[in-house]
């Protein structure tokens, strides 16, 4: 098995749409599991529709550090076949940890959507400086700022719905 320095561009792309692919399961399986017509089912939906447009920016990425290339069909790549076996494949399900098993509360899942998040951001920042690539590096700190724009957006629904019921919100303190 190769060292995650020895990562390549392809394999760091096949690494992040992997991410990307276990998040839409973790997501889906959220808003199967919601009531209906719920404003939580609503924002997993969203979530799960949002990760089509995570895939094209990685695959943006990839085509402009490659000045252009047409991103490739990773189910043809020999090499992506045995990326489950890889470094870097190993590692994010390290860091995935339980953090995609759903639970019953829907607090605790936009938690789970968050800590993902805020996971990779990490994961890809620690990543980047693993590597003497520049193209890699920059790639990994594209996915590190992108992760964290993702997971500012989830913690501000996480405040909305966490103060349902309250008469009091964030923005109204009283002193």
């Amino acid at each position: 098995m190769k060292h995650v320095k020895d990562t390549t561009i392809l394999e760091a792309v096949a690494g992040a749409i992997q991410y990307e692919k276990d998040c839409f399961d973790f997501y889906l399986k959220v808003y199967e599991e919601a009531k209906e017509g719920t404003p939580i089912k609503e924002f997993f939906q969203q979530l799960a529709e949002d990760v089509d447009e995570h895939i094209k920016l990685i695959q943006n990425l990839y085509n402009e550090l490659e000045g252009g290339t047409e991103f490739p069909n990773l189910k043809e790549l020999s090499a992506i076949h045995k990326f489950h076996n890889s470094a870097i494949y190993k590692l994010m399900k390290k860091v995935e940890k339980k953090v995609f098993e759903v639970s019953n509360d829907d607090l605790t899942n936009i938690e789970k959507a968050m800590q993902s998040a805020e996971d990779a951001r990490d994961f890809y920042n620690k990543l980047k400086d693993k590597f003497s690539d520049p193209e890699i590096k920059i790639f990994f700190k594209r996915l590190s700022d992108y992760s964290e724009e993702n997971r500012l957006l989830i913690e501000a629904q996480y405040q909305v719905f966490s103060q349902k019921g309250q008469t009091n919100y964030y923005w109204e303190e009283t002193n």
